[in-house]
């Protein structure tokens, strides 16, 4: 019998990822029964993946979280056309797109795979934040009753572990018994700054109840929270680059279907930030002769919108475009919304890939579920 992609781990481990793990350290290391049914899930969608020279495998096993998740996520896309047709070509010829579903031998819909990530600037803040909280988390102990949240607000190089676990350490003995603090508020909690060799660090200490787990499980975390992030969202916009470079008129496959299936790892990506993104912005239009008379239309921003030099839509290639959030794979609440393009050269057929929400433009006598975002055209103004 063939070796699954990923086997059950030789060493027990029963907890949960650490601050700035490898992704993929879920599936190929931890034993808890969350990331038992993870791993027979993704070998189970593997099982079936045309995959002749091992490239998928290779991303899927990568530690480098891109990688990973970016694979994950066209695995995850070939298990849901799978589970509706019979025949589904990754690749074929050797190019793009992903994937092409073929009915009784006829090509009927092709799909690219994108995924969204994090900005970038707030990916990086993130990968520092977590780490230095692993390193802080193997040197220090929760055992003097705080948990800590550190912001790193300045640095030139890299904070130096070992100088801040010192630091830290000291602070932490020279703290009153944390029961003392009990019900202090949060503006009043013991605060320190790390500030040295172009470092500087912002260092809050948070009295841990005193039946808090972390207070007697041998391998708990002093680190309390995660990296605040904070700057301005361009989620959308992001999005619609990711779309517009996958685009279908790189490929060969005039006159059938193309939809780009993104999945969803940027977690300030909203549904209304992906409307705002694929179909334009919110803006209000007057009448100058009756000022209280207005309506809220769609700007002409959006990636589905019309070329006023060239009097079409712009990326009429693109007949729609999937979102997919995913939760935890051992989780079935997975959610995919569609968002169909007005201006689609070709309409993408409805029981190629099966959704939980679909957005587009209602038809005058229509009767169906899609939502009615568009009351005004995107080129309204």
């Amino acid at each position: 019998m063939e070796e699954p992609l990923f086997p059950e781990p030789e060493q027990p481990r029963d907890g949960w990822l650490g601050w700035g793990e490898p992704a993929v350290r879920w599936l190929a290391q931890c034993t808890r029964p969350e990331a038992a049914t993870s791993r027979a899930t993704v070998n189970a969608w593997y099982s079936v993946f045309p995959d002749d020279d091992g490239r998928l495998a290779q991303r899927l096993r990568s530690e480098l979280n891109v990688d990973h998740l970016q694979a994950l996520d066209e695995l995850y896309v070939h298990h849901l056309l799978r589970s509706q047709h019979n025949d589904v070509r990754y690749e074929e010829g050797g190019v793009g797109p992903d994937f092409r579903v073929y009915e009784s031998g006829l090509c009927i819909a092709a799909i690219e795979v994108a995924t969204l990530f994090l900005r970038q600037d707030w990916s990086d803040e993130q990968r520092r934040h977590d780490r230095l909280a692993a390193e802080l988390n193997t040197r220090l102990d929760p055992k003097f009753g705080y948990l800590i949240d550190f912001d790193i607000e300045e640095a030139t190089v890299d904070p130096p572990p070992a100088k801040v676990a010192r630091f830290l350490l000291h602070e932490l003995e020279q703290l009153p018994p944390a029961a003392e603090l009990a019900g202090t508020s949060v503006d009043e909690l013991p605060h320190v700054v790390y500030e040295r060799d172009g470092v500087k660090i912002r260092v809050r200490f948070w009295p841990a109840r005193p039946d808090a787990a972390s207070l007697t499980e041998p391998n708990a975390n002093i680190i309390a929270t995660g990296k605040m992030l904070a700057g301005m969202v361009n989620s959308g916009q992001r999005l619609k680059d990711a779309v517009a470079k996958k685009g279908g008129d790189r490929y060969g496959i005039d006159g059938i279907p193309f939809a780009v299936a993104v999945g969803n790892r940027d977690g300030f990506c909203s549904t209304d930030v992906v409307i705002e993104g694929l179909y334009g912005g919110e803006a209000v239009r007057f009448d100058r002769r009756t000022p209280d008379d207005y309506e809220i239309i769609r700007k002409n921003d959006g990636l589905f919108g019309v070329d006023r030099a060239r009097g079409a839509g712009r990326h009429r290639r693109v007949s729609a475009v999937f979102v997919i959030s995913r939760l935890p794979l051992w989780d079935e609440g997975t959610d995919i919304a569609r968002y169909d393009n007005p201006y689609a050269a070709d309409h993408f057929p409805s029981h190629v890939l099966l959704t939980s929400r679909r957005f587009g433009v209602l038809e005058p006598d229509a009767h169906t579920s899609i939502v009615d975002w568009l009351r005004s055209p995107p080129d309204a103004i």
